[in-house]
């Protein structure tokens, strides 16, 4: 798929109704970011990968809107499934995707964030682009896609370069899943998916 036909796709898929918000979306970009410094400071000081999953998956659930992610990557399925077997998903996703930062960060060497701005997406999103400088090789930009529920912003999807859409790819991993096993497989995977991480593997 072209690129600005996934960018257009992702942000389609997030089309829900919309609140209020108490705070603004980059204040909750922000957020995640100096958490995800953190997280390689704690990295780079040789936490365990147990602990650092722990003490990052609040941030994860602090600043993202987990759960219309997971309604557009687990698409139709989650919206189907009954709430004791949704509740159990969202609560994998929740630590599989902060172990995907655990996994992706694994030291500090001086990297820092730079908002470079913000804008009206469509259908009520906001889209709020970072950068992450690395001091000895090129920033990558980051575009955070998120809308406001229930009086809060979230974090809905990640853009990287303005195109590769987080829950395109996420919607394409967990497609086998939930072909051959419904909810139970993906949540069965996504949990085994965040153990291995905890373990160091």
């Amino acid at each position: 798929m072209p690129a600005t036909r996934l960018l257009v796709a992702a942000i389609l898929w997030l089309s829900l109704p919309a609140f209020a918000a108490a705070q603004s979306a980059t204040d909750r970009v922000n957020a995640l970011n100096q958490g995800i410094i953190a997280l390689m400071k704690a990295a780079e000081q040789k936490v365990p990968a147990r602990t650092r999953l722990q003490q990052f998956e609040p941030v994860v659930r602090e600043n993202y809107d987990l759960e219309t992610s997971l309604r557009v990557a687990a698409s139709p399925d989650y919206d189907r499934a009954p709430p004791d077997q949704q509740k159990s998903l969202l609560e994998a996703f929740a630590r599989r995707s902060a172990a995907q930062y655990v996994q992706r960060f694994t030291g500090y060497g001086g990297e820092s964030f730079e908002t470079v701005g913000d804008r009206v997406g469509p259908r009520g999103t906001t889209l709020v682009e970072t950068r992450l400088i690395r001091p000895n090789d090129k920033p990558v930009t980051l575009t955070y896609v998120l809308r406001q529920r229930d009086g809060k912003w979230g974090i809905a999807d990640v853009l990287l370069d303005g195109t590769i859409s987080q829950l395109a790819v996420q919607r394409s991993d967990y497609a086998n899943a939930l072909r051959n096993g419904g909810i139970a497989a993906l949540t069965k995977e996504l949990n085994s998916y965040a153990d291995g991480v905890a373990a160091g593997r």
